[in-house]
């Protein structure tokens, strides 16, 4: 873990070099983290949503950190996953509706 600390402009770079990993790695990111983790009791956010209980693993940006990089710090932009719920959400096929 790395002192780094995590700005706009650092973010950027991450992205436009093709690795975002030294973000993942800094103490802010981490401290943040856990902070969602401890405030969700470690329990997948979709999961418990339909009332299944299911061990929380993978703190996710909702909105996509290289999509939106200055919501990266964004405690509303987080959400607890499982496994299952954080590998549909980036592998599922998506369909969209046409009317």
């Amino acid at each position: 873990m790395t002192n780094k600390h995590v700005t706009l402009d650092w973010i950027l770079a991450l992205i436009a070099s093709g690795d975002t990993a030294p973000f993942y790695n800094t103490r802010e990111w981490n401290d943040l983290r856990e902070k969602k983790r401890k405030a969700e009791h470690n329990e997948c956010e979709r999961c418990r949503a339909r009332f299944v209980y299911t061990r929380g693993e993978t703190v996710h940006h909702k909105k996509y950190l290289r999509q939106f990089p200055q919501l990266a710090m964004d405690y509303n932009n987080l959400e607890l996953l499982c496994k299952e719920c954080h590998y549909n959400e980036h592998h599922a096929p998506r369909f969209e509706e046409r009317w």
